[in-house]
């Protein structure tokens, strides 16, 4: 077995570093969007959470500050056909992203006022 020297080492720790980099970016770019169901929509009742909501919608693509306290998400949905013919929506994350749907949740003082889609 051959001893490293320490030039090696920084070597070895920079390409894990770079690799880790790579990694992450790449599950960035991978998670700009996810599949859901209509019943995955109607988990998001009343009371629930902001971090509730992130984490069954992702990220939104808008937020804006009502009066008295409330605050409105709005997301971009695309549709499509799963193969035994269901329903999936694509939850867009990205600015400008073609929507065949909306979903909105409206909330009151850090929780689900109601949410909705069109």
């Amino acid at each position: 077995m051959t001893a490293r020297t320490p030039s090696s080492w920084r070597r070895v720790g920079l390409s894990l570093a770079l690799l880790a980099l790579v990694a992450c970016q790449s599950r960035t770019l991978a998670t700009r969007h996810i599949d859901i169901g209509p019943e995955t929509l109607e988990r998001i009742e009343p009371g629930s959470g902001r971090k509730f909501v992130l984490a069954v919608l992702g990220e939104p693509l808008e937020k804006v500050q009502l009066d008295d306290g409330m605050e409105l998400w709005k997301w971009a949905l695309r549709e499509r056909e799963t193969a035994n013919g269901g329903v999936l929506y694509r939850v867009e994350s990205e600015p400008g992203a073609r929507a065949d749907r909306r979903a909105y949740v409206e909330f009151k003082d850090g929780r689900v006022r109601r949410a909705w889609r069109d």
